[in-house]
């Protein structure tokens, strides 16, 4: 069995990023392995925190702040865990990031890495960062379902398999196209 932890999932999904967790949950299920739901991020196997409006960002900074060493500690030992947009700024310098606001750029793109996914942002942070199992991003959404590579790490990393369906694989490719 593994267990997970989702920070505040009503409140920080601001473009279906609670999507992710669905994702793996559903592929974890078809390999056998069960998940538990945990309140804490510090004994989790899998860590989501997705993006949030700037004001609910400050309602819950303090809490958030109390993440941060538990955030620093899972980047540092690759754990499975993901960061996405508004969070990812908050824990980058966790990281040892040091993001600085840039022209805003949206739109749908593909990184150099081959991810793909829709950015809105106005930092200099990468597009994704991936250490270990532990991933980073400013792509929008559930990143896990468009991006095969990293539903099988983060799979990988929770001791199981994917297993991706011919149909959903060619519908993960038709999206890409639609939107290059």
């Amino acid at each position: 069995m593994i267990t997970y932890f989702t920070f505040e999932p009503d409140y920080f999904d601001n473009n279906g990023d609670q999507g992710n967790l669905e994702v793996l949950l559903h592929f974890l299920k078809r390999a056998g392995v069960k998940a538990k739901r945990l309140d804490s991020p510090k004994s989790a196997d899998f860590v989501l925190v997705g993006d949030a409006a700037l004001a609910v960002m400050e309602h819950f900074s303090k809490k958030l702040g109390a993440m941060r060493k538990e955030i620093e500690k899972r980047y540092s030992a690759g754990k499975p865990t993901l960061l996405v947009g508004s969070s990812f700024e908050f824990f980058a310098g966790q990281l040892g990031l040091n993001p600085e606001r840039s022209k805003r750029r949206s739109g749908f793109v593909s990184s150099s890495d081959g991810y793909f996914g829709y950015r809105n942002s106005d930092t200099n942070l990468q597009d994704v960062v991936v250490k270990g199992a532990f991933i980073a991003t400013k792509l929008f959404g559930p990143l896990l379902a468009k991006n095969p590579k990293l539903l099988e790490l983060e799979l990988n990393a929770l001791g199981a398999e994917l297993e991706l369906p011919e149909d959903v694989a060619e519908w993960v490719r038709a999206i890409r196209q639609k939107s290059d």
